[in-house]
């Protein structure tokens, strides 16, 4: 009865390393560009040592070749163990890498190696806040309310804090784990 035992279990725990190899070896590094097409490889972050405030990134593909991504050609950035770790980066107006710090029904952004934040409910056209900005807090606070107002009992905390990006974005969290 206990060889049988140790079979078992010997067999459960290679099926169990087999199910968790192979969802890991799923999980690839890709960039979409702007026709849709998403192609695999690494990602790699660079420094424009000409304007070190200049983020890059470097494509190396599956076939070997590396080239370097121009934020115009690109919707998005999926990274896993970089710079920036595991995380989607967009572009806008063709020119700034945004990382999505919170995803769900409002979605925020960082601008990559910066302080700006952005929002976006519901897919609409993502906007700059003054999430982060020192004498900001009254203004930043005022441009998130309008995203959480058809949450009463949200918009009443919010309502009760004052504008700190900590505060804007922990009841953004909220606001979003309610809508699930």
């Amino acid at each position: 009865m206990q060889y049988s035992f140790m079979n078992q279990l010997k067999l459960l725990i290679l099926i169990s390393l087999l199910i968790s190899f192979k969802s890991v070896s799923q999980e690839q590094e890709y960039i979409v560009n702007n026709s849709n097409d998403t192609i695999y490889g690494k990602i790699i972050r660079g420094t424009n040592w000409l304007d070190t405030s200049d983020v890059i990134f470097k494509f190396k593909g599956n076939n070997g070749k590396k080239k370097l991504i121009d934020p115009s050609d690109i919707k998005t950035i999926r990274s896993l163990k970089g710079t920036d770790g595991d995380c989607f980066i967009i572009t806008i107006y063709d020119k700034w890498y945004l990382k999505n710090i919170i995803d769900g029904r409002i979605q925020v952004y960082q601008l990559v190696d910066g302080v700006i934040f952005y929002v976006s409910k519901d897919d609409s056209e993502i906007m700059s806040t003054d999430i982060g900005w020192p004498l900001s807090r009254e203004k930043a606070h005022s441009q998130i309310r309008p995203l959480i107002e058809d949450n009463p009992s949200i918009l009443k905390e919010y309502d009760s804090l004052e504008g700190s990006s900590k505060n804007i974005l922990r009841i953004i969290e909220k606001y979003n784990t309610s809508q699930k």
